[in-house]
């Protein structure tokens, strides 16, 4: 979730944070916490325009989407059909969420099974083509404004749907399922909460107070119902994984854990291991009844 070169937090941050403590004081939180949340959390890259442009060409099954926020923000990305179109049925579908710096395009070609599901891409604020600037607040409300676009639509199962988020996306994804009625969740190496990454970093301060409730997992998590498959990898050293094993122990509903033997935490979409994670899980979910999930294989978080 942070760069490899800075991991958890810049050192140089710590006195900002400090000054960011003092106005948490004194009731002016989100005047001095979105703009380091822009600059040392989210930190989105100059996007490729014109790559972006034309991933959407004739016959090619990529839908452009674009949303606009009730504050006026445009939100842009894409609706990747499915690949095997069952007539006058609705298609099961994947909402993709996240992680730092990098926006959702470059999963296009790899969401590709099961053939059935269809995969939708809408970049943060601030992130590809999507206007504005992120922040924990707006791409809360963004989240629930993108999972009500697709459960509107006509050619979407509204009943199945599942959210993937990726490291920071693993929040939002989170949050998101404790609002509205997922099919199922994927969180690719998560974290329990920023403030129990950043502790681990600098035990002295007191991120707890400072962030007080911001980026918080662990905490909705045990009232989340809707199964959940955790992708851990083995090296992560940005989302170690014993924060992923916290939030999986702590998850209300059931859960399976795949990790990924000797992965990084940067580059796990490109392992065969985790999208054959995805697919099994994802072709689970829709064979099993809306009021239960049968958990076939992989291991639970509390064995």
């Amino acid at each position: 979730m942070f760069d490899a070169k800075t991991r958890f937090l810049p050192r140089g941050l710590l006195s900002v944070l400090l000054a960011v403590n003092i106005v948490l004081l004194t009731g002016g939180c989100n005047l001095i916490v979105e703009p380091i949340e822009r600059n040392f959390l989210f930190r989105p890259r100059s996007p490729d325009s014109a790559r972006l442009i034309l991933l959407a060409e004739n016959n090619n099954g990529i839908e452009e989407v674009s949303l606009k926020t009730p504050d006026g923000v445009m939100l842009r990305g894409w609706l990747k059909h499915p690949k095997e179109v069952r007539s006058s049925r609705r298609f099961p579908l994947v909402i993709v969420f996240g992680g730092v710096r990098r926006e959702t395009s470059w999963m296009i070609d790899r969401a590709v099974k099961p053939e059935n599901w269809g995969w939708l891409f809408i970049n943060y604020r601030g992130f590809g083509l999507s206007e504005g600037e992120p922040s924990e607040r707006a791409l809360l409300q963004d989240a629930s404004l993108i999972y009500d676009y697709a459960a509107t639509r006509s050619d979407i199962d509204a009943s199945n749907i599942v959210v993937l988020g990726r490291s920071l996306g693993s929040y939002f994804t989170i949050a998101l399922a404790k609002s509205r009625p997922l099919r199922g969740t994927i969180l690719a190496t998560p974290f329990d909460s920023i403030a129990a990454l950043a502790e681990e970093r600098y035990p002295w301060f007191p991120f707890a107070f400072l962030l007080n409730g911001r980026y918080d997992s662990a905490t909705m998590a045990p009232t989340i119902k809707a199964p959940a498959l955790f992708v851990l990898a083995e090296r992560d050293d940005v989302t170690p994984v014993l924060n992923g094993i916290a939030l999986a122990r702590a998850w209300g509903g059931p859960q399976r854990l795949v990790t990924l033997a000797d992965a990084r935490h940067y580059g796990v979409e490109r392992r065969v291991e985790f999208w054959n994670a995805v697919e099994e899980f994802l072709r689970d979910v829709e064979l099993s009844p809306h009021n239960g999930y049968v958990m076939e294989s992989g291991a639970q978080a509390n064995q």
